[in-house]
């Protein structure tokens, strides 16, 4: 059940206004999460930290990679630290303007989490899945310190209380 990691970080699937479009430093500024490319700053390679791992916050470090998916439109991170293996997809729903985030984790526990958010400070919320089927209700705090740093505080509803279950923050490597 290690799960609750990166979403985000994926995440970081956040909304930036000062970030530049991957590969292209030079570039103007673009607003994140606004539009089928709203996340396209995230593309590359991201060192993370986590100041609170564990067992259901996932490893002390991890990286990851966002690519563009096959649809063109879409981003597939793909996620790795000691112990940990997850995959997301971000994907913009225009009708709704809805950025979605579904996750797959190496131990079959999933998660789908979604934001209409913009700006430097985006929630992303929705249900994890345990390999057993039990479902929880979190939420990532999503800040954006920079074009090359984020922070991902994760949360999940417990007892009626949100509780911190992780802390990472990610540099562009």
């Amino acid at each position: 059940m290690q799960r609750f990691i990166l979403v985000v970080v994926l995440a970081s699937f956040v909304a930036i206004p000062f970030a530049t479009a991957a590969g292209s430093a030079a570039s103007a500024p673009v607003l994140v999460s606004a539009g089928a490319h709203g996340y396209d700053w995230l593309l590359g390679t991201w060192s993370c930290v986590n100041s609170n791992p564990g067992p259901l916050s996932g490893p002390a470090a991890s990286s990851y990679t966002a690519s563009r998916a096959n649809d063109g439109a879409g981003v597939i991170i793909r996620t790795k630290g000691k112990g940990f293996d997850l995959t997301t997809y971000i994907a913009y729903d225009a009708k709704t303007k809805t950025w979605w985030g579904p996750e797959a984790y190496a131990d079959g526990s999933y998660e789908t989490e979604s934001s209409t958010g913009t700006g430097s400070k985006v929630v992303w919320a929705g249900d994890y899945y345990s390999p057993s089927g039990a479902a929880t209700k979190v939420r990532d705090r999503y800040t954006i310190l920079g074009p090359n740093k984020q922070n991902d505080i994760g949360q999940s509803l417990t007892g009626g209380v949100w509780k911190n279950t992780y802390n990472i923050t990610c540099m562009r490597s």
